[in-house]
C-alpha cells in the first residue's frame, strides 16, 4: 500500500523507474518461489502446457501494470495515478461483456457508473485541473496491466496451482523489466 509513496522519494532521489520495479518483482519472486516449486508438485507438464500463459502474465499483469504505474508516479501525484489505475474492474467488467458475453446486471453497472463519477471528482476534472497527459497514459496502461491480473488469474481451468503463476510471472516480470 506505501509503494507509490516510497517510488516518488525513490524517484525524487534519482532511482528509475525500472529500478524500482525490478527491485520490487524479484524480490517478491525470491520469496514465492520456493512456495511455488512445493505447489507444482513434480507436475511439470502442467508448467509446460501454461508457460505462453506464465509469459503472457508476466509480462503484461506483473511487469507491464508496476512499469506503468510507477512512470505514472513519476508524472503525477500518487493518488490520481492510484486512482485511474483501479479502475480496472469497470475494465474487467467491459472486457466480459464484449468478450464473452457476459452482460453485467444493473448494480454492477450502477457501481462502475458510480466509481466513474468518482473518478471524475477526485481527479477535479469539472474544473479544469491540470493533470499530465503522460501521467495519464501510464496509468491507463497500469490499468491495462491490471485488468488482466483480474482477468487471468479469475480462469482456473489451466491446472496450474495459483502460487506457480504468481511465481513464474514475477520471475519472468523481474527478468524482463532486467533485460530492458
Amino acid at each position: 500500500g506505501m509503494s507509490g509513496a516510497l517510488a516518488r522519494g525513490l524517484i525524487d532521489n534519482g532511482w528509475s523507474v525500472g529500478a524500482i520495479v525490478v527491485v520490487r518483482i524479484g524480490i517478491a519472486a525470491l520469496v514465492l518461489l520456493p512456495f511455488g516449486l512445493v505447489a507444482l508438485r513434480g507436475r511439470w507438464d502442467a508448467l509446460r502446457r501454461n508457460v505462453g500463459l506464465i509469459t503472457f502474465y508476466g509480462l503484461l499483469a506483473v511487469a507491464g501494470a508496476q512499469f506503468c504505474y510507477f512512470s505514472a508516479v513519476q508524472h503525477m501525484q500518487v493518488g490520481p495515478a492510484l486512482l485511474i489505475e483501479y479502475t480496472a474492474p469497470a475494465a474487467v467488467v467491459v472486457w466480459m461483456w464484449f468478450r464473452h458475453g457476459q452482460r453485467p446486471g444493473a448494480m454492477t453497472l450502477v457501481g462502475a457508473g458510480l466509481a466513474a463519477l468518482g473518478l471524475v471528482l477526485v481527479l477535479d476534472l469539472l474544473s479544469g485541473a491540470d493533470l499530465s497527459t503522460a501521467g495519464v497514459l501510464w496509468s491507463l496502461g497500469a490499468m491495462v496491466g491490471c485488468a488482466a491480473y483480474y482477468i487471468i488469474n479469475g480462469d482456473d481451468s489451466t491446472g496450474l496451482p495459483p502460487i506457480v503463476l504468481a511465481a513464474g510471472g514475477l520471475l519472468v516480470g523481474a527478468l524482463a523489466v532486467a533485460l530492458l
